[in-house]
């Protein structure tokens, strides 16, 4: 019986883990895609600048480079209706939609300067993120072990 407490006691400890690991995993998934969103901005602002490159043509070889996994580029039917990651949040996807909403509306130099902006503006967001991702892998896997480790001495 005592026997059984105890493994009951450690996966309560481990399953506290578990979501701390997790909780930091979402942080760091965040962080990577915008990342990943940095490099696509960059992209993308090129193409239009210096080659003149038609959106549809560029979304194209977007998705047959597969080098953005995180932001699902294969379900993305135009670079206008880009559908940012949900991981990110409601304000990081709001400040950065407006760059592929306006895409194909303005000059080649408009679009660059509206480019510089919004890279600018996600690396800032990325910064950010990155900040955060490291004070979540730091909290929130010793958060959820303490958290799992109370839990299994009140259960004890």
């Amino acid at each position: 019986m005592i026997l059984l407490k105890f493994l009951g006691a450690a996966l309560v400890v481990l399953a506290g883990a578990a979501a701390g690991w997790q909780k930091a995993a979402r942080a760091r998934r965040r962080a990577e895609a915008l990342r990943q969103l940095e490099q696509l901005l960059a992209r993308v602002q090129g193409e239009i600048c210096y080659r003149a490159t038609p959106l549809g043509d560029l979304l194209e070889q977007l998705k047959a480079e597969q080098a953005f996994p995180l932001l699902e580029l294969g379900r993305c039917t135009s670079l206008r209706r880009l559908e940012l990651p949900a991981v990110l949040t409601l304000a990081e996807r709001q400040a950065l939609q407006g760059f592929f909403d306006s895409l194909g509306q303005a000059t080649g130099e408009e679009s660059a300067r509206q480019g510089a902006y919004y890279q600018k503006r996600c690396a800032e967001l990325l910064e950010e993120a990155q900040r955060q991702a490291h004070t979540a892998e730091e909290l929130y896997t010793k958060l959820g072990l303490c958290a799992g480790a109370l839990l299994a001495l009140l259960l004890l």
